[in-house]
């Protein structure tokens, strides 16, 4: 129990984040950030150490997404207004321009095929290995290296016609 507490600190951010960027719906990676840790209370005995305790936690939290992803359709999810703290001296202009900016790159993102998403959120704001990428995903590496390349090239020419639309 003590140690799924320990793993519980060092990951559920993380963990979130990538179910997050997997549906774009805070609640539901709320829900299978919270049904992954239960699932690693309950597999923790049986762990081998076969790979890297951070590469299982993600096959978890992948596997329980590709399930809720089956039940489930996707929805698009609105972008929410928020609050901003003016005393850091942003100008309001300067928090319009970075909300626009993070929009662009939003729906940029959303645009992607799933597979594109998954492994350049696992690279770029995950920082995951290639081979941790590998695992997770069940894939080769040279078939996530090229994948992620693909990504971002059609990362870049989604935002980039996002951004022309917005001029």
């Amino acid at each position: 129990m003590e140690r799924v507490k320990e793993l519980y600190q060092v990951y559920e951010r993380y963990i979130f984040q990538y179910l997050y960027g997997l549906t774009f719906d805070y609640h539901v990676a709320e829900e299978l950030t919270q049904e992954t840790f239960y699932q690693i209370l309950k597999a923790i005995p049986g762990f081998r150490g076969d790979c890297h305790v951070s590469t299982w936690i993600y096959k978890i939290a992948r596997n329980l997404y590709c399930g809720w992803r089956r039940k489930k359709t996707f929805t698009t999810v609105s972008i929410d207004a928020g609050t901003y703290d003016f005393s850091n001296g942003e100008s309001p202009e300067d928090i319009l321009e970075r909300k626009e900016k993070h929009k662009l790159i939003k729906q940029a993102f959303q645009k992607l095929p799933e597979k594109y998403r998954e492994v350049l959120w696992l690279r770029d704001w995950q920082e995951l290995s290639y081979a941790e990428i590998a695992a997770v995903t069940n894939h080769s590496i040279p078939w996530v290296k090229v994948n992620i390349h693909r990504a971002r090239l059609a990362f870049k020419k989604y935002f980039l016609e996002r951004s022309a639309l917005n001029e």
